[in-house]
C-alpha cells in the first residue's frame, strides 16, 4: 500500500512538473533581463538612483565565483579572503550546495510553519547532535536569531521574577542592526541617531572579570557574549573570563548566551567556538556559515530551558523554510564528510605562522596577529587605519575586510588551499610594506 501511494505521488509530481515547464511565460512589463550584462558604471548608476545609500561600497561588482575566487564584470580574478564576511564557508558555487538548491527548489521552497517540515526537522536534529542544545528555533539571519534570544531571555526573566529584565553585553560587541539586537550591541556608532533603545542594557569590558562580577546580579536575565568579538577587532575571550561568566550566571540564575553568528559552523576549527573552552552556554545563536551564503539563522537552546517558549511565544514566516534548511543540512553534511574542520585547523596554523613572520618583519606597523581558526585579525599600530588598506588590497585583487579602526579581518573559506594562501600572504606582505 505504501509503495502504491509513493508511485501515485511521484506520478502526480512528474505530471505537474511537465505541465509547469510547458506553460508559456507571459511577458512582464518590467525592464529586467536576467541575461543582461551590465558594466560597473551602469551598475553604480542604477544603485545610486534606486537604492537607499546605506553602504560604503567598494568600486567592484562580482559576477561569479568559484571556490576561493571571485570574478568581476571585467573578468578579473580576486582571491576571496573575506567570504562575504565569514558567510561563504564552503566557498563559491560549491557543487554539492548548488545541486541541493536545484533539487529542493524543484520540489518545494516554502509552506509556512503551520505545517510539519522534514528538512527543518532533519537540520534541527543535526544541530542538536553537534552541540549542547536540545531544541532549535529557525530564523532567516543572525540578527533575527539574536532577536529571538533577547525575547527568550526576557521571557525567562519574567517567569523567574518581574524585575529580572537586565541584559549584560560587551563593549565593542556587535549583535545586529534591528532595534533589539542593536540595543545589545556595544558600539555608539550603531546606536546614534535612533532615539531611546531597549532599557536595562549594560555594557562591560571584554575579559574584565571585575566588571563582570559587578554587573551581573539577581535582576540580570541574560549575559550575551561573542566568544571571539568580530566587529570589535577579532578579539578572543579568555577562558578564565568565560569560566567566571558561567559561574556568575549560575549563581544569579542568569542565562549565558553565546553569539556564534560569525564563529559558528566550523569557522574556528570546531563546529562552535565554545567547544574550544570548558564552558557551555545556555543559548547559542548562529547564521552566516550555516547556509554558506544562503540566508538562514537559528537559536539553539539547552534542555534545561526548553519550556520557556511555548506555542505563540515567537515565530517567523520564512524561518526554517524547506529550501534554507535543505541547504543548511547539506552544509553540515559536507563539513562532516569532507574533513573540512581538519582543513580549517591545518590552514589556520599555516596562516598564523606566516602572518606572525610578516609581523616580525614589520614591528613598527603590526601589533599583533590574533583570532581563532580562520577568523584572523591583523592588529595594526593605533595610528594606522585599516579601511584604506582594504581598498588597496582590492586593487591587488585580494578581498579582505576590517574589524574596528585598526584591525584587518581575514576570513577565507573553510576549504581554502595552501597554494591560495601563499598568493594571499604575498599580497598581504606587499600591502604592509607599502604603509
Amino acid at each position: 500500500m505504501k509503495k502504491d501511494k509513493e508511485n501515485i505521488v511521484n506520478k502526480l509530481y512528474d505530471i505537474e512538473k511537465i505541465r509547469t515547464e510547458n506553460i508559456k511565460k507571459e511577458e512582464k512589463n518590467i525592464s529586467y533581463n536576467p541575461e543582461q550584462v551590465l558594466s560597473l558604471n551602469e551598475i553604480k548608476s542604477l544603485d545610486e538612483k534606486y537604492l537607499l545609500q546605506v553602504y560604503a561600497r567598494m568600486p567592484v561588482s562580482f559576477v561569479y565565483g568559484s571556490g576561493e575566487f571571485l570574478y568581476d564584470t571585467e573578468g578579473n580574478e580576486y582571491i576571496d579572503f573575506l567570504s562575504g564576511i565569514a558567510v561563504n564557508s564552503l566557498g563559491h558555487a560549491n557543487a554539492d550546495i548548488v545541486e541541493t538548491i536545484r533539487t529542493q527548489a524543484d520540489k518545494l521552497w516554502h509552506t509556512s510553519n503551520l505545517y510539519y517540515n522534514s528538512q527543518q526537522a532533519l537540520l534541527a536534529r543535526a544541530l542538536v547532535e553537534i552541540s549542547f542544545s536540545a531544541k532549535v528555533f529557525f530564523a532567516n539571519s543572525g540578527t533575527e536569531a539574536n532577536e529571538a534570544a533577547i525575547k527568550f531571555a526576557r521571557a525567562y526573566g519574567q517567569k523567574m521574577n518581574t524585575t529580572k529584565t537586565k541584559i549584560i553585553a560587551l563593549k565593542s560587541s556587535f549583535h545586529g542592526r534591528t532595534f533589539g539586537s542593536m540595543s545589545i550591541t556595544g558600539q555608539s556608532k550603531i546606536h546614534d541617531g535612533f532615539g531611546p533603545l531597549l532599557e536595562n542594557i549594560e555594557f562591560i569590558e571584554a575579559n574584565n572579570i571585575k566588571s563582570l562580577e559587578k554587573a551581573v546580579n539577581k535582576d540580570t536575565c541574560a549575559l550575551i557574549l561573542e566568544p571571539v568579538l568580530g566587529e570589535g577587532g577579532i578579539l578572543p575571550l579568555e577562558n578564565e573570563f568565560l569560566e567566571k561568566a558561567r559561574e556568575i550566571c549560575d549563581k544569579n540564575k542568569t542565562l549565558l548566551i553565546f553569539d556564534e553568528i560569525q564563529t559558528g559552523i566550523g569557522r574556528t576549527g570546531k563546529y562552535f567556538a565554545y567547544q574550544h573552552s570548558s564552558v557551555t552556554p545556555d543559548l547559542l545563536t548562529i547564521a552566516k556559515g550555516l547556509g554558506s551564503g544562503f540566508p538562514i539563522g537559528a537559536l539553539l537552546v539547552s534542555n534545561k530551558y526548553n519550556d520557556i517558549f511555548d506555542i505563540g511565544s515567537h515565530g517567523s514566516t520564512f524561518g526554517g523554510n524547506h529550501l534554507a534548511c535543505a541547504v543548511g543540512y547539506e552544509v553540515l553534511r559536507v563539513i562532516e564528510s569532507g574533513k573540512v574542520l581538519e582543513n580549517v585547523n591545518n590552514i589556520s596554523e599555516y596562516l598564523f605562522t606566516h602572518l606572525n613572520n610578516i609581523k616580525n618583519g614589520f614591528p613598527e606597523k603590526i601589533q599583533e596577529i590574533r583570532g581563532k581558526g580562520l577568523l584572523i585579525g591583523i592588529v595594526l599600530k593605533e595610528n594606522i587605519q585599516a579601511r584604506p588598506l582594504v581598498a588597496k588590497a582590492l586593487e591587488k585583487n585580494l578581498v579582505i575586510g576590517r574589524a574596528s579602526d585598526n584591525v584587518i579581518r581575514l576570513a577565507p573559506p573553510l576549504i581554502v588551499r595552501i597554494k591560495t594562501c601563499d598568493r594571499a600572504l604575498e599580497k598581504i606582505e606587499e600591502l604592509i610594506s607599502e604603509i
